[in-house]
């Protein structure tokens, strides 16, 4: 059987309002809270996955000792009820939790795990099973009733500031049913009770009329905190739509009215706009209260501050989005490292096998080789090592590039003869047709840098178009000054997709030949090295088919 997945702290937050406004509906609206005191007590301790969920009041004995007796009691499936325990009825104080008479009287929650309570508490609480307790006092008419009480006796829990602020406000809304009910007889003084303790909540509470209009009759004064106005301005100038978000004002007006019509509960994430300008987050819980006709009333709701919720989610969405971005980044170079090591070991393994296979054959004295054969194997050797060196001195250049160390040496140079110097030393046009076109031309330029542009495009050019294929080398005089040299074969050409990308480190194009597919160093070198000169390296498709790599060198 799958174990159930242990819910969020948003989503049992969540569960926590909901049961609030819960208990606010069926305390607030039943003359004698106690009918309504285990419906929500069950709720709460769904809500809160408590093993056990309980009030208590206070008393006196003759001779004037505190006392304590439970009252009512929820218990998850499994746990023993305690209701019955003659320990748990006119239980004094003193004698095993002194401590938290000063804490709960002074409004104070009690919280911690048993095992880290003094020995005369943990003999109380051991012997029921509980490994964490939660006791929420209960204030009516300002002085102490009795607490409210949350064991868990599965794990040691830790309550977060929310969970506890909600549990504030059920605690004050018990307060207050008891405070109604003990006033009954006197209307003022149980609307003064009233909003004495829903002043406390840190929350705004309010009571509207159910109406297609909005008519508040009661708002607390913490609106002054929470919006910037007092609660006279806020109700008199009906400014509740008023400060909502501009954003989120037709959704919430939408389910506003949608719930007029309902009745359903209204609950409700938005933000309002203080009148200092600043945006407010908040969370708006209400629920219809009835009178004894069962004709609807009331709607009692209470609205939450959860700014710092939102922007710890806002940060949390943020850090995975950057977390996310850097492991996407990660990934990339781990690719890259891969293909370089796949592509520079295979381009470096190639001449070296060549070089040490020549050398070891020369080596032998056990076979008789001759003059012509030895120069030839010692011309293989110095071809296999010109290419070790290329791959090298590319892979040295591209570093010193990437670390902003090298810088163009301009000199007057003949690009005429420049590139017909590099394409009589090039060793990889053995077998391809090769034609020049160009013409007396001069600029400053970095020689050996723009050699090595040459020497790249040939090498590409050979190695991605089919032997026996054509390859054109074309210097002309730029149009503002300088000098462009295209390089261009009649091999497959190169995809528009990849145009840009071939220019990028260890990106390679597809291969038509028999070469090897190279480590794509040479095509980045190219373009960082004409960008070096303040010009650019591009690629377009030859007319007649094939490709054409171009490179501006401004003047």
């Amino acid at each position: 059987m799958t174990t159930p997945k242990e819910p969020s702290p948003d989503t049992r937050r969540d569960s926590i309002l909901e049961a609030v406004g819960f208990a606010a509906e069926h305390l607030l609206r039943t003359h004698e809270w106690r009918e309504a005191a285990d419906d929500v007590l069950a709720r709460l301790g769904q809500a809160t996955l408590a093993s056990r969920v309980y009030v208590f009041r206070n008393g006196e004995t003759a001779d004037g000792s505190l006392t304590t007796t439970q009252l009512h009691e929820w218990c998850a499936p499994g746990i023993v009820s305690e209701l019955e325990n003659p320990v748990m009825q006119n239980q004094l104080w003193e004698e095993s939790l002194g401590r938290w008479v000063a804490v709960l009287n002074s409004g104070h929650p009690v919280v911690g795990h048993t095992r880290d309570l003094d020995p005369k508490e943990r003999a109380i609480l051991e012997p029921q099973g509980i490994r964490s307790i939660l006791a929420v006092p209960v204030i009516v008419d300002d002085m102490w009733w009795g607490h409210m009480g949350f064991d868990d006796c599965v794990n040691e829990r830790d309550w977060s500031a929310g969970e506890l602020d909600a549990l504030l406000v059920a605690a004050g809304i018990l307060s207050a049913a008891i405070g109604r009910q003990q006033a009954e007889t006197n209307l003022r003084e149980r609307e003064d009770l009233y909003r004495t303790l829903v002043e406390q909540i840190p929350a705004v509470v309010y009571i509207n009329e159910v109406s297609t209009e909005w008519v508040s009759l009661y708002t607390s004064p913490r609106v002054r905190e929470l919006f910037d106005v007092s609660p006279e301005e806020y109700n008199e100038g009906h400014l509740w739509m008023e400060l909502i978000h501009p954003d989120d004002r037709d959704r919430v007006s939408a389910q506003d009215a949608g719930t007029d019509i309902s009745l359903e509960p209204f609950d409700s994430e938005y933000r309002m706009v203080r009148r200092d300008g600043r945006i407010v987050w908040i969370r708006d819980l209400a629920s219809v209260v009835y009178d004894a006709d069962g004709v609807a009333r009331f709607w009692s709701g209470v609205m939450f501050d959860i700014t710092a919720l939102k922007r710890a989610e806002e940060e949390l969405g943020r850090a995975l989005g950057i977390e996310q971005e850097a492991s996407a980044r990660l990934r990339a170079l781990d690719d890259m490292k891969n293909t370089f090591l796949q592509a520079v070991s295979h381009d470096l393994r190639t001449p070296l096998a060549a070089v040490l296979g020549s050398a070891l054959t020369l080596d032998r004295v056990d076979i008789d080789i001759g003059d012509a054969e030895a120069r030839d194997l010692i011309h293989r050797i110095a071809l296999n090592a010109q290419k070790l060196q290329r791959i090298i001195n590319d892979l040295l250049d591209l570093d010193r590039l990437s670390q902003g160390l090298l810088e163009p040496n301009r000199a007057e140079h003949d690009l005429t003869d420049l590139i017909r110097l590099v394409i009589e030393g090039s060793e990889v046009l053995a077998d391809r047709r090769i034609s020049v076109e160009d013409g007396p031309l001069t600029a400053r330029i970095d020689g050996p840098k723009v050699e090595r542009i040459v020497e790249n495009l040939l090498v590409n050019a050979a190695r991605h178009a089919p032997a026996g294929s054509r390859i054109w080398v074309r210097l002309a005089a730029a149009e503002n000054g300088g000098a462009m040299i295209s390089v261009e074969d009649d091999g497959p050409g190169v995809p528009l997709e990849l145009r840009e990308a071939i220019f990028g480190v260890f990106e390679r194009g597809p291969s038509s030949s028999s070469h090897a597919p190279g480590s794509g160093v040479g095509l980045t070198l190219v373009a960082r090295f004409a960008e070096l000169h303040g010009g650019r390296a591009w690629v377009e498709e030859r007319p007649g088919g094939g490709a054409s790599f171009k490179v501006i060198l401004p003047g």
